[in-house]
């Protein structure tokens, strides 16, 4: 299993401001037991220079870099502006070793209609131009399911089909498909053969009459989420690793804890859960295999 860790997991640990390389948290990575690391940055704050820093860095304590993930929302953003600042991030990611960039569209729980299908034409514009700059680079753009806009396996399926670019795929978050009320493992099945990363997390869900509101998030149908250590919550991450493996996937788990728990401890526990229903799919995968 090729274990990372989207830095975001620690946020409680490094500089709010995004400086990872005045915090500890590639250590902390190195010595929970991760392989890699997914750094998360916001517009403006990483630049090739200090790309090239957090590369030798993290080279130095043997790690890889297995993403980097770009916190821009550019809905409303012109697109001369988005192309802008992600070809500023795909230079980065080539900096830091990184195979993939990924990055939002908008994370908010927006469900307009006529909103996300004027968003559609601008976001697959946008893509198109910088997925063809980070294949000249050699590395491919990869989009999850994250906020209302973009998440569905239908409005997937028709980003990619507009885009139509072969250094384009999918980053699976296994939590974020409860926003909008739907299993993980239906986006396992239907983009497995497109999923090059994988995010991975657990929410408890209530209904809204049984769920403090200050603290949790609102899915599209009215129930509530809370970020929780993995195994604890409801994701099916043995039926979710099955399918990936079954299909082939070789890629990374990155995990991304966002619980209230202690986040040292829990960071820990999620990462041994992980390896556990991974290894229960993978026993899965290697019986039906010999069916």
């Amino acid at each position: 299993m090729k274990k990372s860790c989207f830095l975001i997991s620690y946020r409680k640990y490094h500089n709010p401001t995004g400086n990872y390389l005045e915090s500890d948290v590639f250590e902390r990575a190195k010595n929970d037991g991760f392989d890699a690391i997914e750094p998360l940055y916001n517009p403006g704050q990483l630049t090739v220079d200090v790309a090239k820093k957090v590369r030798e860095k993290v080279l130095n304590l043997g790690l890889d870099v297995s993403c980097l993930s770009y916190a821009i929302s550019f809905l409303h953003t012109s697109k001369e502006d988005a192309v802008r600042s992600l070809k500023d991030a795909v230079d980065s990611a080539k900096a830091l070793g990184s195979p993939f960039i990924h990055h939002t569209f908008e994370g908010g729980l927006n469900n307009d209609l006529e909103i996300y299908q004027k968003a559609h034409k601008h976001f697959v514009e946008v893509i198109r131009e910088v997925a063809y700059y980070a294949g000249e680079q050699g590395i491919d753009c990869i989009y999850e399911d994250q906020g209302y806009y973009v998440n569905t396996p239908e409005r997937i399926a028709n980003l990619l089909a507009d885009v139509d670019l072969p250094n384009t795929g999918v980053c699976l978050d296994v939590g974020n498909s409860l926003f909008y009320d739907i299993p993980a493992e239906r986006w396992a099945g239907i983009f497995s053969k497109y999923i090059k990363h994988v995010h991975i997390k657990d929410y408890i869900r209530k209904p809204a009459e049984t769920a403090p509101i200050k603290g949790w998030h609102r899915t599209i149908e009215g129930n509530y989420l809370r970020g929780t250590v993995v195994g604890h919550g409801v994701v099916d991450f043995e039926k979710i690793f099955t399918i990936l493996l079954a299909n082939g996937y070789d890629g990374y788990f990155s995990l991304e804890y966002e619980g209230r728990e202690d986040v040292l401890e829990s960071v820990k526990e999620s990462l041994a859960n992980t390896e556990f229903f991974y290894n229960k799919a993978k026993a899965n995968v290697e019986y039906l295999n010999l069916k």
